[in-house]
C-alpha cells in the first residue's frame, strides 16, 4: 500500500511540551527548529493534545490563550470516533485511548503526526509519523 498524502502536520503534546520548554527556558531546540521549517505547512494541534497539555499546567486559562494564539486547533467527529474503533479493534497491541483519537485524528485529516512518542505511534500503518528529536 502506498503511503497516503500528507497534506500538513498534526502536533501531539509531546511536541508541544517540548516546544514550550523551549520557548520558557528561550531555547532553540530540536521542537522550535522542527516547526521554523513547517513555515509554509498547514500545522495543527489536536485537541486530545490540547486537553493534555492544559492538564499539566500551572495556569490553564493562560496556556489556553498563548496555545490559542500559536497554533490552529484539529477537532474530532463521528468519522473520527470511528477510525479509533477500528484501530483499536484490529490492532495486534492496542494504542493508550489518547494517543488513539490523536493517531486517527492524523489519519482522517491527511496530517503527518509529530511527536517525540516511538512507543505508540512507531510503525502503525496508515499512521506517517515524524519523531522531531530523529529527522
Amino acid at each position: 500500500m502506498a503511503p497516503r498524502r500528507v497534506t500538513g502536520y498534526l502536533l501531539d503534546a509531546s511536541f508541544v511540551i517540548a516546544f514550550l520548554r523551549e520557548v520558557e527556558a528561550r531555547q532553540q531546540g530540536d521542537a522550535r527548529r522542527y516547526l521554523a521549517g513547517l513555515r509554509r505547512a498547514r500545522v495543527y494541534l489536536s485537541v486530545v493534545a490540547y486537553a493534555e497539555v492544559l492538564e499539566q499546567a500551572a495556569d490553564p486559562p493562560a496556556l489556553a490563550a498563548e496555545l490559542r494564539l500559536r497554533f490552529r486547533f484539529q477537532s474530532i467527529g463521528q468519522d473520527i470516533a470511528e477510525r479509533v474503533a477500528l484501530m483499536q479493534r484490529r490492532a495486534a497491541r492496542r494504542m493508550g485511548e489518547n494517543d488513539a483519537w490523536i493517531a486517527a485524528t492524523a489519519i482522517k485529516a491527511d496530517l503527518a503526526l509529530v511527536a517525540d512518542d516511538d512507543d505508540a505511534f512507531a510503525g502503525r500503518a496508515p499512521l506517517q509519523y515524524v519523531n522531531f528529536r530523529h529527522r
